[in-house]
């Protein structure tokens, strides 16, 4: 189990993290986040050390998580390439998000936080933030998109079963959340609920929120995947040539990727997104709202528009209108590829892997095993060892699957 994180920022110059964050007053965001979580999202510094009831407690939840080599699949595809599948969907929680949710959770109770207020769209990040203020005692509220808080129920289930409080968003009980409805914004967005969180947090004494995505220390927090990686990669003697792993936010992907990059500079990073929502593909690298009212400080980023109106999906992960500041960057430098795929063959990708593999694994995580097929599988590439996250685990998504096993209706 690694002892630090690694600081995805000390891959950019410093100039180009000064112009990506020229609006933004990091004090001013004291009221949302601990003290020393703010600062580790300042922080140049190569790698932070991580505390060791943290250590442990990661440990306690099954870190480090395994690393499968797909041999399998592999045969099916008649590859020569080497498929390793990064498994975060075995963590208790069912993904990745609990590494950082727990980090920054563990931060806010030892600075006097009491309550967690936090947004949620697929559910990933509110089962997070849930087990993580469970964990460490803190009261949590989330409010989750309501296509998702609909849709997935047995994930709202799992929030409350770890003692959540949620609620769908948007919601009447705050101002944000009744212009939304009465705009037609019905289904929510994640973008939206985090404005109702905002309005919820405000001047709220002891209250904090945990992020999902987006913000630096949120893949710094999730470094320690891509740490796991590499340190496995290196006991099996392996050198990794291509990465791959889906974008929302791009937490994951950046916790995943970005600290394999650094140990191996001359990686092929593939970040995978939905036709849906194509941030990374279709989006405009320049200063936007986080949030979908824009009242928070415009970031440097891939964005679609802090206004866009989210399409109904399986993978409500990946509905989000911009993308990570350090992520975007990269992708702008050309340091990143970004592909864009279609959610029916993303999930037909998926039924593949969990027929040959047993590995039944979340829609986010799809678009990223038909990237790696695909590469795996052009004549006109060389073989390579290509490393894919498995981001979270899809036993509570088989509705995503329900269009692929249901037979079509007789004419």
């Amino acid at each position: 189990m690694t002892r630090s994180w690694f600081n995805p920022r000390t891959l950019l110059d410093p100039a180009v993290l000064a112009d990506i964050y020229r609006h933004e007053d990091p004090a001013a965001n004291a009221w949302l986040f601990p003290e020393t979580v703010i600062e580790h999202g300042e922080s140049l510094d190569a790698s932070v050390a991580i505390p060791d009831e943290l250590v442990d407690l990661y440990r306690q939840l099954g870190r480090p998580t395994p690393l499968l080599r797909a041999t399998r699949l592999e045969e099916h595809l008649g590859t020569r390439s080497a498929i390793y599948l990064k498994r975060e969907d075995v963590l208790p929680n069912g993904s990745f998000k609990i590494s950082s949710a727990l980090a920054q959770a563990w931060f806010g109770k030892r600075e006097g936080r009491t309550v967690v207020v936090t947004e949620t769209a697929a559910g990933q990040t509110g089962v997070a933030a849930a087990l993580a203020s469970s964990l460490v005692g803190l009261s949590c509220e989330i409010l989750m998109v309501r296509s998702s808080f609909d849709r997935k129920q047995l994930r709202r289930l799992l929030m409350a079963s770890y003692g959540a409080d949620v609620r769908p968003s948007p919601s009447e009980d705050t101002e944000a959340g009744r212009r939304f409805i009465a705009a037609g914004h019905q289904d929510g967005s994640i973008a939206i609920a985090t404005s109702e969180v905002f309005e919820l947090l405000d001047g709220r004494s002891g209250g904090m929120n945990i992020a999902g995505s987006l913000l630096d220390f949120t893949l710094l927090y999730s470094s320690v995947i891509g740490l796991e990686v590499t340190e496995q990669l290196r006991q099996l003697d392996v050198v990794p040539e291509v990465a791959v792993g889906c974008v929302g936010g791009g937490s994951s992907f950046g916790g995943f990727a970005l600290p394999m990059l650094d140990a191996h500079p001359d990686l092929r990073l593939v970040a995978t997104e939905s036709t849906a929502i194509p941030t990374l593909t279709k989006g405009r690298y320049d200063f936007d709202h986080p949030d979908g009212e824009g009242q928070a400080p415009p970031l440097k980023m891939f964005s679609l528009g802090h206004d866009f109106s989210a399409p109904k999906m399986h993978a409500s992960g990946l509905r989000y209108h911009a993308a990570s500041p350090i992520v975007s960057a990269l992708v702008h430098q050309g340091r990143i590829e970004a592909e864009a795929h279609d959610e029916t063959e993303a999930m037909e990708a998926a039924l593949l892997l969990a027929r040959l593999q047993g590995l039944v694994v979340s829609p986010e995580s799809s678009y990223s095993l038909l990237s790696a097929f695909r590469r795996a599988t052009d004549p006109e590439l060389p073989p390579a060892n290509i490393v894919v996250l498995v981001s979270g685990s899809g036993h509570l998504d088989l509705d995503a699957y329900a269009s692929l096993l249901t037979p079509p209706a007789a004419p």
